[in-house]
């Protein structure tokens, strides 16, 4: 449970991860940038008219990331 997350929060939540999956769909190497790097390139591109919060950043990166493995399951790990 997550008892600390604020009510409204899950709608950010989900417009920074659809902004990131956009994002790395144009440029999958943005998952091994710096979450701080990745905030800033969310507005560059235009996908968020402002920087999300770093960590927020980083947990949606962390999803995306099991994600894809949940998606992926041929590929091993270490392999691209």
């Amino acid at each position: 449970m997550s008892e600390n997350a604020p009510p409204g929060r899950p709608g950010r939540e989900a417009e920074v991860l659809e902004a990131l999956r956009e994002a790395v769909d144009r440029d999958p190497l943005l998952t091994e940038e710096p979450p701080e790097e990745a905030s800033r390139r969310l507005v560059l591109e235009g996908l968020l008219r402002e920087e999300p919060p770093v960590e927020l950043v980083a947990e949606m990166l962390l999803q995306l990331d099991a994600e894809e493995k949940e998606f992926d399951p041929d590929v091993q790990p270490g392999e691209a």
